[in-house]
């Protein structure tokens, strides 16, 4: 059997788009843990919503997509954890072979 190497660069994309979000995530449990912010937060929200569709995406345009909304999240947090006196990680995001 013939391995695709798109297939192989797009399953990897995939793999680093769920950690990226998984460090996201976790940025923010820490800070629920802390009492800064609760569940019910927007920020915290769209970061597990973004996990559930990187679940589910099954190509190189939903995952473009998906990582532009993902890299506005990755600022928004940054932004708001620099105003709670917080320091964020930069994240390398994935891009499609051309």
């Amino acid at each position: 059997m013939t391995k695709d190497p798109d297939r192989f660069a797009f399953l990897e994309a995939k793999e680093t788009v769920n950690e990226n979000l998984s460090t996201i995530k976790f940025s923010l449990i820490g800070c629920i843990d802390e009492g800064l912010v609760d569940e019910e937060d927007l920020l915290y929200n769209e970061a597990l919503a973004l996990l559930e569709d990187a679940r589910v995406i099954g190509n190189w345009d939903e995952m473009e997509e998906l990582i532009t909304r993902a890299k506005t999240l990755e600022t928004d947090v940054a932004v708001w954890l620099s105003m709670h006196g917080r320091n964020s990680v930069s994240l390398t995001w994935p891009r499609r072979s051309i």
